[in-house]
């Protein structure tokens, strides 16, 4: 009886031979951890990483301290852009500096976060105080980031906001 019920060396073999083809080598294995790892840590930093504010206001700070004179002389956007052709973005006009309360100085180069940046000086009409006001290109995976964030680092109140693709800072 149980002989009819055993499976032939045929139906054996065929089963056998599904089960190795189904089965990963060590290799494949490798890859496919690799693979979910890469694809863990882009998820992570897709949902989780951002823009460390507390690194780029230190930054910025230093460099507002550090009062390094401008490499151009301008009250216009256009003309500080024209002398800072290296940048690969276009300079704005920010719509949290009223033109009538603030007046552009002049530009020179720096960096942000490693990135090529433009550091501006404004000054306040109303106030006479001269600050620093930052732009540098916003790296794609931080373009939905849209709080406006502000701390004090050594003695200086850092604003930093994302407007029109460019991270922005106003060191005051």
């Amino acid at each position: 009886y149980f002989e009819e019920l055993q499976l032939s060396k045929k139906q054996v073999n065929k089963l056998q031979g599904l089960a190795r083809s189904k089965q990963l080598d060590g290799s494949q294995w490798a890859w496919t951890a690799a693979i979910s790892c890469v694809l863990a840590a882009s998820v992570y930093l897709g949902f989780f990483a951002g823009i460390n504010y507390s690194a780029i206001s230190k930054e910025m700070a230093y460099n507002h301290n550090s009062q390094m004179q401008m490499e151009v002389l301008s009250s216009s956007i256009n003309g500080v852009q024209k002398h800072l052709n290296r940048l690969d973005f276009k300079l704005i006009e920010s719509q949290f500096l009223d033109q009538e309360k603030w007046e552009l100085m002049g530009g020179r180069y720096c960096s942000i976060d490693g990135r090529i940046a433009a550091q501006l000086k404004v000054k306040n009409r109303q106030s006479l105080q001269v600050h620093t006001f930052y732009q540098a290109k916003l790296p794609e995976a931080w373009l939905n980031i849209t709080k406006q964030k502000e701390l004090e680092v050594d003695g200086v109140k850092v604003k930093v906001w994302q407007e029109k693709g460019l991270l922005i800072g106003l060191a005051i």
